[in-house]
């Protein structure tokens, strides 16, 4: 019992600033604690990062306001909330669990900013959930604050509770003798000084053990509000809790782990949706600490090796995999390594050495917890952290406004290796060699540099599959760069010249370096003069919405897509031009009736006619409901996804005795709040006087320009982005022909409308 005690209390924080030993919590950002007491943190744009800045980024910076502090937390499961203790055992809490800690002047403070949380007292040892914390107090006591839903305070029977009452801290007498504490989700475990482990809350994943009664596809996640001993473990001197799974270590070196094994976390080989009791872990024995990350577990053994086993899809077992179930190793990468310490986050882990070092490896994207500014590579091998380490200076080419970006590419689980060629404006810009066989090749990136333009590439390669047989690899499209991004670039067009002969220049300009299909075409005529939609006006019995004579005079009718599609993807109609809804919803079914015949449709009029078809039962009750309005209802411009409708009988007109109008997903189901009962065609029930349709015209011209592109290979990319926001593009497998040809086209880059 003594021995059990004393190795416990050497475990816990110690109280010195500066005895402080470097501490890594991860999730979708790193914090780091520095030696000299102080958090600095990477990763995602989130409160938790603590600061305001919107951009992720993979470099570290100071968190404002924290300063002598011994340890810190994260939660998770969600990665939103963090906690840090400081030398005088006050507790610091920042980003969503904040609140809990606000008084009515802190309330007003933004959730990146560190604010005491004053109620709970001083505490040596903190664990947080998704929403609640769990925490020892200096004076040995166990107590909790936050939503108790599932039972996760531990304090008895479930009650519904104010935000107020939430922020109260809530003393857990049934637990004595408290030494640690963890958290996951609305789970809660401790670990009390006898070497037994307690849990309460969620029993989900069966992190509760068996007598947390949860099973396969229980979706009602049994509650447990009393504390109960979970079965199994006993003589424990230290807990983790991963998102499916909870490891153990006992006196004795060995680890147990129990809840579920789907990635191989626990044992091989992967089981899902089945939890395990708590259960001796094959070959970690003689183990001096443990780490759950979010689906893998890692062990440090008494001999210095450490050893992973679990997911491994983004390099967390420290050897540059990408497997979802691996098998337990040794992470050779950190042999000879003076370990004496590991941290397991949600897509990278981390080591602490002797000398007070840290060692990272795993995934290093800037919004899954990036830690390493110095390196494009998006997994990485153990490698010493720097909190003064950033991005490498832009070269002479960017600084006068090139575009840098990462041409990135792995195997597909089809392939056994890949050599593919990316030449742009044709010279060959980047090789790229994959080998499924050799470790760490299964992925592979290049660093590129482009002046801004439209320059057009073609992507030659090899591909050995799985089977045997060997592919092609065959590509072309355009690499588009701008200075500040295609929108921005686009728009400045318009306002110089007009929304359709913009369309038409950008057009051009890609049609003169890359093959463009007909969805790109242009068809327009001169707008109606005056006094033809005065005359169709008269016999409308209506005024023309100003709205839609405004775009008639603005831009004159067009259709973009190919000639003779009966479906444009956008499209702006002379009154001539106009059709009933009732009519048009006939000749769509008409057109649905011999749809699986044609062969000469274009994939735009197929697409429409499939929705028409998917929805036909609901139409054809819709047209007799509505018949009358749908008789006099006029279709005047299409969408991609929206048709805008000049409504001319409503019950009440507009100023001027101007038509009502509508732009609308006309197949759009909504549901009824109090019923649950879907509605078909709801959208009848209103129209509106005003709209901006020259507005929404604009933007679907633009959204269809790049769509277009994109179509035919094209990617864009912007030159006004920071090292760390550089885009990343990547080979996309567009079709097999069955020729012996894949076909691929580059992806990626800045978001764009596709369809």
């Amino acid at each position: 019992m003594y021995r059990i005690l004393a190795r416990l209390l050497l475990c816990l924080p110690a109280v010195s600033a500066a005895a402080t030993p470097a501490q890594i919590v991860a999730g979708s950002q790193v914090l780091w604690l520095q030696p000299d007491g102080t958090v600095w943190a990477s990763g995602d744009a989130e409160s938790v990062r603590g600061d305001d800045d919107s951009r992720p980024r993979k470099s570290f910076r100071r968190i404002v306001g924290l300063e002598r502090i011994v340890s810190i937390a994260i939660n998770h499961d969600s990665s939103d909330s963090a906690a840090a203790i400081d030398a005088d055992g006050a507790l610091w809490l920042w980003g969503n669990l904040a609140e809990l800690a606000c008084t009515t002047e802190q309330c007003k403070m933004p959730a990146h900013v560190p604010r005491r949380f004053e109620a709970l007292g001083r505490v040596r040892a903190v664990a947080l959930g998704q929403q609640h914390l769990i925490a020892i107090g200096r004076d040995g006591k166990l107590r909790s604050a936050g939503s108790n839903e599932l039972g996760q305070l531990g304090s008895g029977p479930l009650r519904n509770e104010s935000r107020m009452q939430a922020r109260l801290p809530r003393l857990i007498e049934t637990i004595a003798d408290p030494v640690a504490v963890a958290a996951q989700g609305d789970t809660s475990l401790v670990l009390r000084a006898d070497g037994t482990v307690w849990g309460m809350g969620s029993a989900r994943w069966g992190l509760l053990g068996e007598a947390g009664r949860w099973r396969p596809l229980d979706f009602s996640d049994p509650p447990q509000p009393q504390p109960l001993r979970i079965a199994g473990l006993e003589h424990i001197t230290a807990i983790s809790l991963g998102r499916f799974h909870g490891l153990a270590l006992d006196v004795e070196g060995r680890v147990w782990g129990w809840g579920v094994n789907e990635s191989a976390q626990l044992a091989t080989p992967a089981m899902d949706l089945v939890a395990r009791a708590p259960q001796l872990l094959h070959g970690l024995d003689s183990v001096a600490a443990i780490a759950a990350g979010d689906d893998y577990t890692l062990a440090l053994k008494r001999d210095g090796s450490v050893w992973a086993r679990g997911g491994n899809v983004y390099g967390t077992l420290g050897d540059g995999g990408d497997e979802l179930e691996g098998d337990l190793r040794r992470v050779g990468a950190l042999d000879g390594k003076p370990v004496t310490a590991l941290f397991a986050g949600d897509y990278n882990a981390f080591a602490r050495l002797a000398d007070g070092s840290v060692l990272g490896w795993g995934t290093n994207g800037a919004s899954v917890g990036g830690f390493d500014a110095g390196s494009d590579d998006e997994t990485l091998l153990p490698v010493a952290l720097d909190r003064e380490r950033e991005p490498p200076a832009p070269s002479a080419a960017v600084k006068a406004g090139a575009a840098a970006f990462v041409l990135a590419t792995e195997l597909g689980t089809d392939q056994v290796s890949e050599h593919s060629e990316l030449w742009i404006g044709g010279r060959q810009a980047a090789v790229l060699d994959l080998d499924r066989a050799t470790p760490r090749s299964h992925r592979g990136q290049v660093s590129l540099e482009l002046t801004p333009g439209i320059h057009p590439y073609e992507l030659r390669g090899e591909a050995r599959m799985l089977s045997g047989a060997t592919r092609a690899l065959r590509g072309r499209g355009a690499v588009v760069v701008t200075p500040q991004g295609v929108e921005a670039q686009f728009q400045a067009a318009v306002e110089a010249h007009g929304l359709l002969p913009a369309y038409r220049q950008a057009i051009a300009l890609a049609r003169a370096t890359t093959p463009l299909d007909a969805r790109a075409e242009l068809r327009s005529s001169a707008a109606p003069a005056a006094d033809t939609l005065d005359a169709f006006e008269k016999q409308l019995g209506r005024k023309l919405p100003q709205s839609y004579r405004e775009a008639l005079r603005t831009f004159g009718p067009f259709a973009l897509g190919a000639a003779g599609e009966r479906y444009p993807a956008v499209a702006l109609y002379a009154p001539a031009q106009f059709v009933s809804v009732d009519s048009w919803t006939m000749q769509a079914l008409q057109g649905v009736a011999d749809l699986d015949r044609r062969s000469d449709l274009s994939t735009r009029d197929h697409d429409v006619l499939d929705r028409f078809r998917i929805f036909a039962s609901e139409l054809q009750p819709a047209r007799q409901r509505l018949s009358r309005a749908w008789k006099l209802d006029q279709v005047a411009a299409l969408f991609p996804e929206d048709v805008y409708l000049i409504v001319p009988e409503h019950p009440t007109a507009c100023p001027g005795r101007r038509a009502r109008q509508r732009l609308v997903d006309f197949f759009e189901v909504q549901q009824d709040e109090d019923s649950g009962e879907e509605r078909y065609f709801a959208w009848a029930d209103s129209a509106e006087c005003e709209l901006d349709l020259v507005g929404a015209l604009k933007q679907r011209v633009f959204e269809h320009y790049t769509a277009a592109l994109r179509g035919n290979g094209a990617v864009f990319v912007r030159a006004d982005l920071k090292p760390e926001d550089r885009a990343v593009v990547s080979l996309e497998r567009v079709r097999d022909t069955g020729q012996g040809e894949l076909t691929l086209r580059l992806s990626g880059g800045e978001a764009v409308t596709e369809y």
